[in-house]
């Protein structure tokens, strides 16, 4: 209940709409990608953990990101590496290194960051920074 208290007032302070639930139940895949945005940085959140957040079951949770043609890992991996993105493109975060970065948004292992970045930015998270900031 307190999450949902968090999780609504967020939503209103961000703009956030159509998340809730209607009154027939409504189609609850916003309100779960919330939920998801507000853990990004937990590297845990795994379909079980979402779908017992939000008493559904995983059959349904899958079925949820599939109607919108992604997946929950994609839907996820592309969540995480957008804030990658953005945090190595910013001159306040030069001082962390490209693995404090991935933590922070749930990808802890460094070359795991680095393949996946590469896969879906063509770039490493490094010359992706460099590139950013103007380095040489």
């Amino acid at each position: 209940m307190a999450v949902d208290l968090i999780a609504t007032a967020l939503a209103d302070v961000g703009g956030i709409d159509g998340w809730r639930s209607g009154p027939d139940g409504g189609e609850p895949l916003e309100r779960i990608k919330l939920y998801m945005h507000l853990r990004l940085s937990d590297p845990h959140l795994t379909p079980p953990a979402v779908a017992a957040a939000h008493n559904i079951s995983l059959r349904q949770l899958h079925r949820l990101f599939a109607r919108e043609g992604t997946t929950f890992g994609r839907w996820l991996r592309e969540e995480r590496l957008r804030r990658c993105y953005d945090d190595l493109r910013s001159p306040q975060l030069a001082g962390r290194t490209v693995a404090e970065i991935g933590a922070r948004w749930g990808i802890p292992d460094a070359p795991t960051l680095s393949r996946t970045f590469r896969a879906r930015y063509g770039v490493s998270p490094r010359e992706h920074r460099r590139a950013a900031l103007g380095e040489r």
